[in-house]
């Protein structure tokens, strides 16, 4: 039985992709940092499924509690095959206004936190010779332009687009893929600015997880180090 890990996937994004993976049979970790009581709620979901689950809580904004979550996951399952990485707060603000602060914690934790998770899944990924990363970036993200009112969490998700492809290139020969799905604006998303998308509407949720499930399925095989966007024409 292969396991999955999704972070932050008590509710939102990363709940509807963990219930995908459910759906493909894998035993599952639900990770979250403050909503216990929907991770609860969901483990017990899940569990009148049949399907195996496993709860972490974790700050992954700190790289000693990731390595605890991994090292729960390891005692708990002996294996990780599939990590998508899916946690990543969002501001909305100039840049003139942005705070050190406020500046610190959107790069750790849109980033740094990618880098903490990848770096212990990939041994335990490594031992089976077979893996599959995920991280979710934004559209647009791979384009040299001024954004000024995302700039950190821009230059945060470019970042993960560029870990993204040199983790895949490094990991390729050990059959361990790694690749990003960037959403656009989706069903859930706090800003809908509907009439900026050349499609018209919002994407689902469950659009965005058909991807993901795409990318870990054996259609996929050949594909490491891609970058596809989920957004209907936006920012293009």
């Amino acid at each position: 039985m292969k396991v999955a890990l999704v972070t932050g996937s008590a509710k939102g994004l990363g709940k509807v992709i963990l219930q995908n993976l459910a759906n493909q049979g894998f035993a599952l970790v639900i990770h979250y940092h403050r909503s216990r009581q929907d991770a609860l709620v969901l483990q017990a979901q899940l569990q009148a499924q049949k399907t195996e689950v496993l709860v972490c809580q974790a700050d992954l904004n700190q790289a000693e509690e990731v390595k605890n979550m991994f090292q729960a996951i390891q005692n708990h399952y002996g294996r990780l095959d599939v990590l998508v990485n899916n946690v990543g707060n969002y501001l909305k603000k100039s840049i003139l206004d942005v705070s050190i602060t406020e500046w610190n914690e959107l790069i750790q934790n849109n980033l740094n936190a990618v880098f903490y998770c990848c770096q212990s899944a990939i041994p335990l990924m490594q031992a089976h010779q077979y893996g599959r990363i995920i991280n979710i970036g934004f559209a647009g993200v791979g384009n040299a332009q001024a954004e000024a009112h995302i700039t950190p969490y821009f230059i945060a998700k470019n970042g993960v687009l560029i870990l993204t492809k040199s983790l895949a290139q490094a990991l390729a020969v050990q059959n361990i893929h790694v690749n990003m799905v960037s959403p656009g604006v989706l069903e859930n998303s706090l800003s809908k600015p509907v009439e900026e998308i050349p499609k018209g509407r919002l994407a689902t949720l469950q659009e965005f997880a058909e991807t993901v499930n795409f990318l870990l399925s054996e259609k996929a095989d050949y594909l490491t180090g891609i970058h596809i966007e989920v957004a209907g024409g936006w920012r293009l």
